[in-house]
């Protein structure tokens, strides 16, 4: 289902541009609630805020936009430049974001709710009573953190909430994009681990107006897998990395995305990063079937080209 052919450098055009970069900060979004009890509702809200990176150069055509989400396990991370002490070195969303603007897309980095804040699930379930939870990796965090482990209905809690400001994010920039000078035909979504999930949840289970997703060491959950398989029409196109050495979660779920896919409607792409774990950069190698490699950003541009159809800008 994936042309694995680089796109020749006259088709490439628009992607080997480089422009430089405006970086709006801090720019409100919408609100959300937290301070959350069942019984009682939310305790507050909070303004959610994106940054924006822009090109800088004139242009009649509109442009195709990404919006990304930072991973941290739904507890630590950050829309703007960071590192993971103890961690593998691992290119930022915002980095992701600055690339991609250089190349000619507007590119969004949002902020989302965390566990710790107790967030308002909502009222848009994507996670039925029976599916399963793993919070192995938030416990981890949490441990490294100084908290104590959590409870499946807080992990819940909080990738309903981290969903939602992903599609409410979504709305927002649909709802500017004359402003941004934005093709909403064009918009794709994504996002480091944690990110990578509410990127794809937003996408095939909210069914967020977007056109391809990418996913870097995240990975659907059951019932965004479902939703992958149904392969309506509006279904976006999915690109997947992994390391070899990746979470148990991550490499459970890309398996059955492998296995389950194939025969499927929906466009997608799972991309093995060798002797990589759950961290690593922009410029990894990713081998190809002629021998050759390819980094993880070319592999995203490539991809985007072809599905948001960039061909003709």
């Amino acid at each position: 289902m994936h042309d694995d052919r680089p796109a020749s450098n006259g088709d490439l055009r628009f992607m080997m541009r480089r422009h430089d970069v405006k970086v709006t900060a801090d720019i409100k979004y919408g609100e959300g609630g937290i301070d959350y009890v069942p019984s009682r509702g939310c305790g507050r809200h909070r303004d959610l805020k994106l940054d924006v990176y822009e090109p800088i150069a004139a242009t009649q055509r509109l442009r195709p936009a990404l919006i990304m989400a930072f991973g941290g396990a739904f507890l630590r991370g950050s829309k703007g430049e960071e590192v993971f002490a103890g961690e593998n070195p691992n290119t930022s969303v915002a980095e992701y974001c600055r690339r991609f603007a250089e190349r000619g897309f507007v590119c969004f980095s949002i902020d989302y709710r965390l566990m710790q804040e107790q967030p308002d699930p909502g009222v848009t379930p994507t996670i039925s009573d029976d599916t399963p939870v793993n919070i192995d990796r938030a416990n981890y965090v949490r441990g490294l953190l100084g908290l104590p482990p959590c409870t499946r209905q807080m992990m819940v809690d909080t990738v309903e909430a981290a969903t939602d400001d992903m599609s409410k994010a979504i709305g927002f920039v649909r709802a500017r994009s004359l402003a941004y000078g934005i093709d909403v035909g064009r918009l794709a979504v994504g996002g480091f681990s944690a990110g990578a999930r509410v990127a794809v949840n937003s996408a095939f289970i909210e069914r967020a107006p977007v056109r391809a997703v990418v996913s870097i060491s995240g990975g659907p959950s059951p019932a965004a897998l479902d939703a992958m398989l149904k392969a309506g029409a509006g279904y976006p196109a999915a690109l997947m990395f992994y390391g070899d050495d990746d979470l148990p979660s991550v490499h459970t779920s890309h398996a059955a995305v492998e296995k389950l896919l194939p025969n499927e409607g929906t466009p997608h792409r799972l991309v093995r990063i060798a002797g990589a774990n759950h961290f690593y950069l922009r410029t990894a190698a990713i081998e190809r079937a002629d021998d050759s490699t390819i980094d993880v950003e070319t592999v995203m541009a490539d991809f985007l080209w072809r599905q948001l159809d960039l061909s003709e800008l």
